[in-house]
């Protein structure tokens, strides 16, 4: 299914020069904080939050997730200009209705909020595809997670785009399938950490070329990264864990020790500025992931609404849309990587102490106190999202 983006003439392409620096009146702590620069408190940004026009303009970002409530389907004002240009399903078994799943609280519709939300999103501006990953039974395993990252794959070597994001706001489970953490998984997980190498089949499977399917997992996720790093357009923007007690680098965060120029792993932080759920070492770049708003729906009456939420699947929409709008700034596409790690820093108060290093490097927009405007923008319809 192909859609054709809006031509929308809106707040957002008000700007004729990308690097013109918009301000908002965000009363949202999480969304501030995205353009709050190293050394300048919070508190100093008065409640506005400032951003590039560009707005991930000319990008695409791939959402790979349970599908999503937008284009014709579309519920929520929040999503009401989101430029999809095509929805993809995946398979085996895939769907053919553009929704999304109460079962899955809505995660994809919630994650590309943070990713292309008029308010709440990150590139507000970009090229959308949705890839959803729930087939027409509204159910999902690897097998789908992976023929989803090989849809998306196989539609930029199609449409050329100048620069794409694969945002995977999800892992491969390696064990049982169910997501769960079995003791097979922690002893495959732990050799890739260590050495990352496959592990060995046995003699018989080498012989008759069959492998479990931790095995399987693991080759495909190494081949599907090597493949989209020879691309030259593509990112993927993935995440760690919201249990504290998961491996270190779950699949396909373990590639980033790889692909460091191609993988781009989001780690999470709370209220506190500080890293929480899982905590890996490897992690250069971290967005707030605790009590951030989301575009979603009510529980009772399934109206539109946005809620705070928690979970690092949302800080990665949040990095995958501010990866593509630096892009669309002017960066060019072998650095955006590295700019998005040196613009990150952290924001522990000057002179406290972090003997553990907890306050790690959160992404910053890159727009300096020097660039604010010294009057705030009008936001024309999005007051009324100042409260859900």
């Amino acid at each position: 299914m192909t859609l054709l983006p809006k031509s929308a003439d809106s707040v957002f392409e008000r700007a004729v020069d990308i690097n013109e620096v918009e301000v908002l009146e965000e009363p949202f702590a999480d969304l501030q904080k995205m353009s709050q620069p190293k050394g300048v408190p919070l508190s100093e940004l008065h409640g506005h939050y400032y951003r590039r026009a560009a707005k991930g303009q000319d990008s695409t970002v791939y959402v790979i997730d349970s599908g999503a409530w937008v284009g014709e389907n579309n519920k929520h004002k929040e999503l009401s200009e989101v430029r999809l240009v095509d929805y993809l399903f995946a398979g085996p078994d895939p769907g053919s209705d553009m929704v999304d799943s109460w079962s899955e609280f809505y995660h994809g519709t919630k994650v590309l909020s943070r990713v292309a939300g008029r308010r709440l999103g990150t590139a507000p501006l970009a090229n959308i595809v949705v890839v959803q990953v729930l087939n027409k039974f509204q159910y999902h395993t690897v097998a789908h997670l992976l023929d989803g990252i090989l849809r998306a794959y196989d539609h930029i070597v199609r449409t050329k785009p100048k620069f794409a994001v694969l945002n995977m706001s999800l892992y491969f489970p390696t064990g049982d399938l169910s997501g769960e953490y079995s003791s097979g998984e922690r002893s495959i997980i732990q050799k890739i950490k260590k050495n990352y190498d496959y592990p060995d089949a046995s003699p018989e499977q080498e012989a008759t070329g069959v492998l479990t399917t931790p095995e399987a997992v693991i080759r495909l996720s190494r081949y599907l990264a090597s493949e989209i790093d020879k691309l030259g357009n593509a990112k993927i923007v993935t995440c760690t864990n919201n249990d504290k007690n998961a491996p270190d680098g779950v699949l396909p965060a373990n590639e980033m020790l790889e692909f460091p120029k191609t993988v781009v792993v989001v780690g999470s932080t709370g209220l506190d500025d500080k890293a929480v759920y899982q905590y890996w070492d490897q992690v250069r770049v971290y967005a707030p992931s605790s009590n951030v708003m989301v575009a979603s729906f009510d529980d009772v009456d399934d109206s539109p609404t946005i809620l705070p939420a928690d979970g690092v699947s949302f800080g990665t929409g949040t990095v995958s849309g501010m990866l593509a709008t630096f892009v669309s700034e002017g960066v060019p596409i072998d650095d955006a990587v590295e700019h998005l790690y040196k613009l990150a820093h952290s924001r522990k108060p000057p002179g406290l102490e972090d003997p553990e290093g907890y306050y790690t490097p959160i992404a910053f927009n890159g727009v300096e106190k020097s660039e604010w405007p010294s009057t705030v923008g009008d936001q024309e319809g999005l007051e009324e999202y100042i409260l859900p």
